[in-house]
């Protein structure tokens, strides 16, 4: 055989390392996170593995076709120089191994995020200094991690197929020139170049592989397993702008789903209550004990509950902390890879809470006990209007400081309190909580005061609950806590217990069935979140809802309740209007979700792919699209109005009425 075909068997060999590589990275990846993924069969799984490899193979033909090219190239003796083989395993360890390092990293995020990281992960790196804070203890915590990957670059490099001598020598011996075996391996050139942009692009179809590719052979919410973080990076870097949609005309969209609201029907006098909201941080509905049928770990928020308007069937509109502000403020959901406060449309003219308010008169303040400059939440604050931030620099007093993200929440929310009892009624007062996010530090006076569960997070929900309970101990002692809506909702989920194959028992002796677990781990279930109104001395504000709610519809319940008579902007519905549509959408995985009432739909941008019931399979094993073709028919006609509205707004910047409408 030719030598130059020896090369090219060694380049095959030298590739096939890397599908190893990544399948490992996978594995690794699965076996993290499994308790995301405890539902998945191991014939599914194996499935699940091989339709990986298309993505794998896209992300290994993209990063390695430099690599490539030089095995295929003709070029004699030069490609049997030691330097150049050198430089060639230099080159092949180095790129990918920076490959797997980001598979393995984001194995740990989407522990916490429960989504591949998309190419906006370089904005939350350089938009703040939180990831230099947080990487000493993430080291720390997960050394594992860059151990495992250290391991597989020595072994990388170990097995790394060389270049061989055969016993001949003929490596060394001069060839005199054939035409016709060049011709050959020009041939075999072509077509191996012309095979690794195939499998660059993923295939010979007409657009090159892209994530919604993923959701034409398992259910969304197995989709992170087949696909690999650098995949999902790639192909989302330089996709900033949005692509409008036209599915209906401008007034069969206000018909169906309206997202221009005015309350001015109620004929009476504006109800100047004040406001004050309070954003957990990572307090999954699976956390409370009074939205499931075992005791949880919020004592407080359960006996809130009894005296409170509760949303049963409550969703974050995302995954993120800095999505479930804008959809709560400015009723704007997160419908796109950016999240809104980073993307190109965030100087888009909006028509906030707190400009609303301020019209009404309203003193307004963001709160947040983080280090100023944190998910930029203060260049938000100001965006969005609001007259004050008060941070980490301006509590100034770093004896309360976690050594990570901020002051701890109990002292914090006391001097939220404290600061709302200085302001002028009436106030708007937005207090986003921080303790309960990693590394889930408790101070120091408080070790050992609350028990752990299963998880880490859930001793640091406790400690959370905790401070909320002394918050609203001291609050209720102030002159303004009678005339205050206090509306307290999750910013997103975070970790699920791992389901056992029966059942489970918490701490209490408490059994947790498996149909809870299993519902909060589906695409749906995973953004269920508590949401409670709560009024001191409205007998109206107790209850509890069972109806489909979402964050942005907090901005039109808020103005609906003060019997605000404007129009105003926002991709939310009042809850307190038994007409209006009760729905949640989100963005999962470069595809919408629409949830309403016990059903769940999945739509591509095109067409409705899937649809769950809720109630019945909570493990969304049955995909009833050709079933109930009605329910799935309503649901899409829903989204695509919701979603036609929302591009055509943001692209448009016409997220507010304008003054002369």
């Amino acid at each position: 055989m030719s030598t130059y075909y020896f090369n090219i068997v060694l380049l095959l060999k030298r590739l096939l390392l890397v599908v190893l590589l990544f399948f490992v990275s996978r594995l690794f990846f699965y076996i993290y996170n499994i308790g995301i993924f405890a539902d998945v069969e191991v014939a599914e799984l194996f499935k699940i593995f091989i339709l990986g490899l298309r993505f794998d193979l896209s992300v290994i033909c993209y990063f390695n076709l430099l690599f490539i090219i030089i095995h295929v190239i003709p070029i004699g003796k030069a490609f049997s120089n030691r330097a150049v083989q050198i430089l060639l395993k230099i080159y092949f360890v180095t790129v990918n191994g920076i490959l797997i390092l980001i598979n393995l990293v984001d194995t740990i995020y989407f522990h916490f995020i429960q989504k591949r990281s998309t190419a906006d992960v370089f904005k939350f790196i350089f938009v703040s200094d939180d990831v230099s804070t947080l990487l000493p203890g993430f080291a720390k915590d997960y050394w594992f991690v860059i151990a495992i990957w250290i391991v597989l670059i020595i072994l990388t490099w170990m097995i790394y197929p060389k270049l061989r001598m055969n016993k001949s020598g003929i490596n060394n011996i001069p060839q005199k020139f054939r035409l016709k075996p060049l011709i050959y391996k020009l041939i075999t050139m072509i077509i191996i170049l012309g095979l690794s942009v195939i499998g660059a692009r993923g295939g010979l179809q007409l657009k090159p592989l892209a994530i919604i590719d993923a959701s034409k052979q398992v259910n969304a919410s197995q989709m992170p397993l087949v696909l690999n973080s650098v995949f999902t990076i790639m192909t989302t870097y330089g996709h900033d702008a949005l692509i409008g949609k036209t599915y209906y005309s401008y007034d069969e969209c206000n018909e169906i789903y309206p997202v221009t609201h005015s309350f001015n029907d109620q004929n009476g006098k504006f109800n100047n209550k004040n406001i004050v909201v309070l954003l957990l941080e990572s307090f999954s509905k699976e956390y409370v004990g009074f939205l499931n049928d075992y005791n949880g770990y919020t004592p407080f928020l359960d006996s809130l509950a009894n005296h409170s308007l509760v949303m049963e069937n409550a969703f974050a509109n995302g995954l993120r902390s800095i999505d479930a502000i804008p959809a709560i403020v400015i009723g704007i959901p997160a419908l796109m890879d950016d999240p809104f406060i980073t993307s190109i449309y965030n100087r888009n003219n909006t028509n906030s809470l707190p400009v609303l308010l301020k019209e009404k008169g309203y003193q307004t303040a963001f709160f947040h006990g983080g280090t100023n400059g944190t998910m930029n939440f203060d260049g938000f604050a100001s965006y969005a209007g609001f007259d004050d931030y008060y941070g980490r620099f301006e509590y100034d007093n770093d004896d309360d400081y976690d050594g990570s993200w901020g002051i701890y929440d109990e002292p914090f929310l006391q001097y939220f309190a404290q600061k709302c009892n200085s302001f002028n009624e009436p106030f708007f007062a937005f207090e986003f909580t921080l303790s309960s996010h990693y590394p889930y530090s408790i101070p120091k006076d408080h070790k050992g005061e609350f028990p752990e569960g299963p998880m880490k997070i859930h001793k640091v929900i406790r400690y959370s609950d905790y401070a909320l309970k002394q918050f609203f101990s001291s609050a209720k002692k102030m002159s303004w806590y009678k005339n205050t809506l206090f509306i307290i909702v999750a910013d997103h989920p975070a970790q699920s217990v791992i389901p056992s194959n029966n059942e489970d028992i918490d701490e209490q002796g408490d059994v947790i069935n498996n149909y809870s677990m299993s519902y909060y781990k589906n695409t749906s279930g995973r953004y269920a979140i508590p949401m409670i109104l709560f009024c001191p001395g409205d007998t109206l504000l107790k209850n509890n809802c069972s109806f489909t709610v979402q964050q942005t519809d907090l901005m039109p319940t808020i103005l609906d309740y003060l019997n605000y008579d404007k129009p105003f902007v926002a991709f939310g519905s009042s809850i307190l209007r038994d007409s209006s549509e009760k729905i949640a959408v989100q963005f999962v995985n470069g595809l919408y979700q629409i949830t309403s009432g016990k059903y769940s739909l999945i739509f591509d941008g095109d067409k409705s792919i899937s649809l769950f019931n809720n109630s019945e399979d909570p493990k969304h094993n049955n995909n009833l699209i050709l079933q109930e073709t009605e329910i799935a028919n309503n649901l899409e006609t829903t989204i695509k109005t919701f979603l036609q509205q929302y591009l055509t707004r943001m692209i448009n910047n016409e997220l507010m009425v304008k003054s002369n409408s």
